[in-house]
């Protein structure tokens, strides 16, 4: 008797493992085919697992983020409703594992997750508070899937995102924050996500990617983030995502010409499903052309843009770039026209917050050729043309005054620190201290920046230590997310 029950117990245990195998090996699958954007035949991978085993919620939760990424890609209603479907059927079949087995680390895992892509979905919805307590869930589950399993190092994840994201949290939404009683930790959200690209098994590249818009966004580490997003293009070529973000990462390391051919190739693939990042293809491409003064090309670009986002996001700034550029082909009626477009961006984002802001004061006050002239001087800048700016404002003839003045030194000091005037860019730091900005207060703070950058390349870490402080301290100003990451990347090398 004893015999036939063990062998009863082997061949159902046997059975058990074979079939997680089998799901296992077709989650890969379709994940392979997703990362890759083959998303049909991803989807039909995961209608699979729901066929053969449909009391596994392994499919319902691929299927569940697949749809995600649409909606997040697309802005769709209709496939808000389709991830909200397959998160609540994935729910259901989480809670009967768990209570019949909470002790079970992957079934935590996927909950974890679940409730982290919720809230993601829930705040691209305008459902703010509902995603904090989805992100206070994630964090629940993900954090007993490591209690019960301290070496499954894919939950570090989405823990090391929600403690990112929360870092980021505007004040009128702290409460919220509080409510729930989350937590944010950069330092230690960024260790998590390194932890998952290194050591995990399932998400290692969707770590990858997040580390790589970090390094970008946050640590103005471009060569690091080029690594990280080259290894994922060759990988899935067919990711529009990964190459568009790629792009971004070469725009911000002023490596326009290259950034320009892979936004190219974005636009070539053209992925139906997720056509806004076609949109932002354009955007971006208008971005380029506008940063090479480059005027007609980028209204070119940036028109196709307009036509193609489904969203508001980065409409404001889109519309201001192509406003000045009219105004310096003089065309005043298409200025006055894109000044008033400006003004209707997505205001919860700072560079279409920031469109408003000038959009409203070039409409009241007009623009000056002056100010013209530096828009042309930043381009330069932006596009990495330290020489060229430096001698346009070391030889200009042109009477600045007020924030004007400021904004000419200020572009001149980091041209000066780019092509080795490291003392000459200290000193005109200093004659930006002396002046009273009114508007262009962020200049203080980018000034204490450049001042630390040309002590740290003296060999001075103290002085760079001091102004690095002072940059901080100051960098409550506009361009404060941009600023910051500079700071950050000084940080990592003076240690």
């Amino acid at each position: 008797m004893k015999t036939k029950f063990l062998i009863i117990v082997l061949f159902l245990s046997a059975t058990i493992n074979f079939s997680q195998s089998r799901i296992r090996l077709l989650a890969n699958e379709g994940m392979e085919q997703a990362y890759n954007f083959q998303l049909v035949q991803a989807e039909k991978t995961f209608e699979e697992i729901i066929n053969q085993y449909p009391n596994s919620p392994e499919g319902y939760y691929r299927t569940a983020l697949l749809h995600f990424w649409i909606y997040i890609g697309s802005r769709d209603p209709g496939e808000y409703q389709v991830f909200i479907k397959f998160a609540d059927l994935a729910q259901q079949k989480i809670d009967k594992l768990l209570d019949k087995n909470p002790k079970d680390f992957y079934t935590n895992y996927i909950a974890g997750n679940l409730f982290l892509f919720r809230s993601m979905a829930q705040a691209t919805n305008g459902q703010s508070v509902d995603a904090f307590w989805s992100s206070k869930n994630a964090v629940n589950y993900l954090e007993e899937s490591l209690k019960l399993k301290p070496n499954f190092y894919d939950s570090y994840l989405g823990l090391g995102l929600l403690d990112y994201a929360m870092s980021f949290v505007p004040d009128f939404l702290k409460w919220a924050v509080n409510l729930t009683g989350l937590s944010s930790d950069k330092n230690r959200g960024f260790k998590y996500i390194k932890t998952a690209y290194k050591r995990g098994t399932y998400t290692k590249t969707e770590a990858e990617f997040h580390l790589s818009k970090i390094y970008t966004d946050y640590l103005s580490e471009y060569d690091s983030a080029y690594t990280l997003l080259q290894n994922l293009i060759t990988k899935y070529p067919n990711n529009t995502l990964f190459s568009y973000q790629y792009a971004v990462s070469l725009i911000k390391g002023k490596n326009l010409e290259r950034a320009n051919s892979v936004l190219n190739n974005v636009i070539r693939l053209k992925n139906k499903k997720i056509p806004q990042i076609t949109a932002l293809a354009y955007y971006r491409k208008g971005e380029i052309y506008f940063k090479r003064n480059n005027f007609k090309e980028a209204i070119k670009n940036y028109k196709v843009f307009f036509d193609l986002s489904r969203e508001l996001d980065l409409t404001g700034i889109a519309a201001l770039n192509t406003a000045i550029a009219y105004k310096i082909l003089d065309k005043d009626e298409e200025f006055k026209q894109y000044l008033s477009l400006a003004k209707n961006g997505n205001q919860d984002i700072f560079e279409d917050a920031y469109a408003l802001k000038k959009a409203e004061h070039y409409l009241e006050h007009g623009i000056t050729d002056e100010e013209l002239f530096l828009y042309k001087i930043k381009n330069n800048l932006e596009a990495g043309n330290y020489r060229y700016v430096y001698n346009a404002l070391t030889n200009s003839k042109e009477n600045f005054s007020h924030d004007l003045e400021a904004l000419k030194l200020i572009y001149l000091a980091e041209a000066e620190l780019k092509i080795g005037k490291v003392k000459q860019s200290i000193k005109t730091c200093n004659e930006i201290f002396d002046l009273k900005i009114h508007n262009e207060k962020w200049i203080y703070a980018m000034a204490n920046l450049i001042t630390a950058n040309a002590y740290f390349h003296l060999g001075s870490k103290v002085e760079a230590k001091e102004y690095l402080a002072k940059a901080e301290d100051e960098n409550d100003h506009d361009f404060k997310d941009y600023i910051q990451s500079k700071i950050e990347y000084l940080k990592r090398r003076i240690k």
